[in-house]
């Protein structure tokens, strides 16, 4: 028996759903949002909080709490889409997910753009003569220009291992970032 599916383990996260249940039934409730813990939620499965039913006007509720919780974020990945569309920068992979901004996918060619526009300078011309470009050396270039322009934040800027096959040009994971660094990028970008 594996140590997750031991019935010792499934005690262990017991009290934690108990209390995360109570906090999200106490928060919906002060939203006027009363929403049923699912019947077997007195006795939660390890690790989980179960909703029971909504009603349309409470799934409306609960949804323009959402919305409005993630205002910020929603708001400042629009102004990264608007500048990015702007700039015709290949990064169509930019939205929020769990909280920040992720940025999806960029080719070699689109994150060079997107460096040189941060203000690293243009790499030699035995560099740009290459073809394709060294995602590896374009990605360091882009790591450190974005450090530059947002006042040191951090961007993965990794090629992303399965895309590396022969004759497939790599794509490099730019990863994700919070609200303050979008908006510092976003103000980069448009300087």
């Amino acid at each position: 028996m594996r140590r997750h599916d031991s019935p010792a383990h499934a005690l262990d996260h017991r009290p934690a759903s108990r209390h995360a249940a109570a906090e999200l039934d106490s928060a919906l409730r002060e939203a006027g949002i009363r929403v049923p813990l699912a019947r077997h939620c007195a006795e939660p499965q390890p690790g989980r909080v179960e909703l029971g039913p909504l009603s349309p006007g409470e799934a409306s509720r609960l949804t323009q709490l959402v919305r409005t919780g993630t205002k910020r974020t929603l708001k400042a990945a629009r102004a990264l889409r608007d500048i990015v569309d702007a700039y015709r920068l290949d990064l169509p992979g930019i939205q929020v997910r769990d909280g920040r901004i992720a940025l999806g996918s960029a080719s070699p060619a689109t994150a060079e753009r997107l460096a040189r526009l941060l203000g690293a300078t243009p790499p030699g011309p035995e560099t740009l003569a290459a073809t394709p470009l060294d995602a590896d050396r374009v990605g360091e270039r882009l790591r450190l220009a974005f450090a530059a322009a947002t006042g040191g934040d951090a961007l993965d800027g990794r090629v992303q291992e399965a895309e590396t096959a022969p004759g497939v040009e790599p794509v490099l994971a730019l990863g994700s970032i919070d609200v303050a660094t979008a908006r510092r990028l976003v103000a980069a970008l448009r300087f």
